[in-house]
């Protein structure tokens, strides 16, 4: 692994692709894959401080050692967790729509060790790394038990990034996709239940940045269109 891959390597096509949409953020890091810092300190170190929200929640957890242990993290970002925070207040006011659903809502229900869990399914022993991954992908067991995920290094489909043919190859983008069950197998672009109908459970998100070196281990950032704690078993009010 010689570079962080960036999911916008040049501003102007950037520009041209994503055209303002909230959901996606040029990424500020480093042009080197190594930083001097413990990946806790990274997190708070960014300078566009999207991290924020995930370091409260890493604080109120006390895993700080948790996010150092050797391994690789993929980092949710506070976009993340606010998609999280507006589905439960979505859901909270079908009941009850004087309800807020709120961070400090959060905080009330989850115990610390839900914090801990809720983190731990980013994190996986293993040292993963862009080199010796391609579309197949590769499975791996994250820290939190019974969750499985395939990481897969693809090239980039839409057609809109080449920008009029400034970049001759096609871009490729780290994925991290949840398996619910088996792994879903496509067949002619669909994937069928045992009745015939279409069905594709797994949930996938790429990296829009992907391949920090910390001192303590890999970090790569998930999409801001990500959802915090989707499809997590936990006991949440």
């Amino acid at each position: 692994m010689k570079n962080i891959n960036m999911l916008f390597i040049i501003p102007f096509v950037a520009m041209l692709f994503f055209s303002c949409k909230k959901d996606s953020v040029i990424d500020g890091g480093v042009s080197s894959p190594k930083v001097n810092m413990t990946t806790y300190d990274y997190l708070k170190s960014h300078p566009r401080g999207l991290f924020d929200t995930l370091l409260m929640i890493i604080d109120k957890g006390e895993m700080k050692d948790l996010i150092n242990s050797k391994g690789t993290m993929f980092a949710p970002t506070n976009y993340s967790i606010k998609n999280f925070l507006s589905l439960r207040q979505a859901q909270v006011r079908a009941v009850d729509e004087r309800k807020n659903y709120t961070l400090d809502t959060l905080f009330k229900y989850f115990t610390p060790k839900m914090l801990r869990d809720s983190m731990s399914v980013y994190l996986f022993p293993e040292t993963i790394v862009r080199d010796g991954l391609d579309a197949n992908g590769k499975e791996f067991a994250s820290k939190l038990d019974n969750y499985k995920f395939l990481i897969s290094l693809e090239p980039h489909t839409n057609d809109d990034y080449n920008a009029g043919g400034l970049i001759p190859e096609r871009p490729k983008f780290l994925y991290y996709t949840r398996i619910i069950g088996e792994r879903d197998v496509l067949v002619a672009g669909q994937i069928k239940d045992p009745s015939g109908n279409a069905i594709l459970l797994d949930q996938k998100f790429i990296c829009q940045t992907s391949g920090i070196e910390t001192t303590t281990g890999v970090l790569h950032v998930l999409t801001n269109n990500h959802t915090w704690l989707r499809g997590l078993r936990l006991n949440i009010n």
